[in-house]
């Protein structure tokens, strides 16, 4: 008899190993590691974006899985060959061999690989994490994904402000290899439930979500997240690293900052996702996003500390709802075959990633030696990438808002009245819907709302959950005459 819980505990450790090792192929860690290997702004951005792009080879994921006869041999052999591929990095640094081609040629390889891991394992989760546990399940497993994460930065900072740079990314590269192996070893010792290792008997069909409407304006959310996140993303780091050469100590002390504070929230937020349905907290989390491009747009030799320092803050709040909600929400909405689901998502990121790491990258080889002077303050032209990016993530919660997904009213207490005062309780949608790009009819209040609650549920294929009951109508009425 399969043990899911036994699954459910290696799947935790599995996402806390391969965090210490994906951590180093991101953010300043990756970026140091990309200059060493001669790699221009063109090159960074291709390889900070090729993981997505790569998954768009998810509706290839049934066909693998044939070949090699189940989903478990699949999900292996993938896991394995993809990370292994790690194992080569310390002896490039060791001998010196700084072919930016070489570095390329690995990150695509890993991807390609490692998007038929992500899109067996997606499948695995679905079935193994009960619909009412995920929002809970997820952030518990986060959580240790984040602190291993945040001793693993700490550890690759402190390598890589060495004087010697060569010895401390020999050091972060031994690290990577040995972290990815073992990632690839706890994911062989996962099991999945009773007939769900068997070989997909339908083909996976794009072509289905795409007629679905729920799921249809739920993949133009995506595709415009994703142009929006790697289009600006691998400028974050350049920015740090390649020109204002931030002391890669205080980075990692940044990073960690984040970590610690993601992980008080993210138990916070899955169940906010489970109580008040993923999209509310996808949102909220998207529109906190908002802030951190701006930030950088603004941020210079003098005052680096002070706003890495509240992005640090900011940041966590925004992706750890954005991490728990985004992967919920596409469960939520993904029907059977899941596979054909989960391959157009990837399908539809990954060519707004194609696109946006080709006009940003080639936007940053141009930007990347500009001086810009305005109103006597001198900025350098990478920074107009970020100006472009916050728009880029205002115009994604407009197409968010058109999202069919369940959302549940969210309560508070007024405190700037003298109502709040009073202790008088208030009951609101979220206020994310001012973001829609079309308008609606309203309907009459006594339509909308019952005695009890509300509920909006847009489309009827979604579960129906229960929200609580603890407002009466009067106060709602008057809440909304007043708002």
């Amino acid at each position: 008899m399969v043990n899911n819980k036994k699954t459910l505990t290696l799947s935790i450790f599995e996402a806390g190993s391969y965090n210490a090792f994906y951590i180093a192929t991101q953010g300043f860690i990756f970026t140091t590691l990309a200059i060493y290997f001669n790699s221009s702004p063109f090159f960074i951005s291709i390889m900070f974006s090729f993981p997505i792009i790569a998954q768009m080879f998810q509706i290839f994921s049934s066909q693998i899985t044939k070949m090699y006869g189940s989903r478990k041999r699949s999900l292996v052999i993938n896991a394995f060959i993809s990370r292994s591929l790690f194992v080569v990095l310390p002896f490039l640094i060791y001998f010196e061999v700084k072919n930016p081609y070489i570095l390329l040629i690995m990150i695509i390889l890993f991807s390609l690989f490692g998007t038929f891991v992500g899109n067996t394992w997606t499948v695995l989760m679905k079935e193994v994490v009960p619909i009412e546990r995920r929002g809970r399940y997820f952030s518990l497993r986060n959580i240790f994904s984040s602190i291993t994460g945040m001793v693993m930065t700490f550890v690759y900072s402190k390598f890589l402000d060495s004087p010697n740079l060569k010895m401390g990314l020999l050091w972060v590269s031994i690290f990577m290899a040995v972290f990815s192996l073992l990632s690839a070893f706890l994911l062989m010792k996962h099991e999945f439930p009773e007939g769900g290792d068997k070989i997909p008997k339908v083909n996976i069909s794009i072509s289905k979500p795409f007629k679905d409407k729920s799921f249809k304006d739920y993949l133009i959310f995506i595709f415009i997240w994703n142009l929006a996140i790697e289009f600006s993303r691998p400028y974050f780091s350049y920015y740090e690293v390649g020109i204002l050469n931030i002391n890669p100590t205080y980075l990692g002390y940044m990073s960690i900052l984040n970590s610690i504070i993601a992980i008080m929230v993210y138990l916070f937020f899955g169940t906010m996702a489970d109580k008040f349905g993923s999209k509310n907290v996808l949102t909220l989390g998207i529109f906190i996003s908002t802030f951190s491009p701006l930030m950088y747009f603004l941020m210079g030799l003098n005052n680096y500390k002070s706003v890495l320092f509240m992005n640090a803050i900011l940041s966590a709040f925004a992706w750890s709802a954005i991490n728990i909600a985004i992967f919920n929400l596409l469960l939520e909405l993904s029907k059977e075959p899941s596979e054909s689901y989960i391959a157009a998502n990837a399908l539809v990121g990954g060519i707004a990633a194609i696109i946006a790491s080709l006009i940003g990258g080639s936007l940053g080889n141009y930007l990347k030696n500009i001086q810009i002077n305005f109103l006597g303050d001198s900025y350098y032209g990478i920074q107009l990438i970020f100006i472009i990016g916050f728009i880029m993530r205002i115009i994604a919660v407009m197409f968010l808002s058109n999202v069919e997904a369940v959302q549940r009213p969210m309560k508070y207490k007024e405190v700037f009245s003298f109502e709040g005062v009073l202790s008088k309780r208030r009951e609101i949608n979220m206020p994310f819907e001012w973001f829609r790009r079309t308008k609606k009819v309203s309907k009459p209040i006594n339509e909308t709302m019952s005695d009890e609650t509300q509920e909006i549920t847009n489309s009827q294929d979604v579960p129906q959950l229960e929200a609580s009951n603890e407002t009466p109508k009067e106060d709602i009425d008057e809440s909304i005459e007043k708002s």
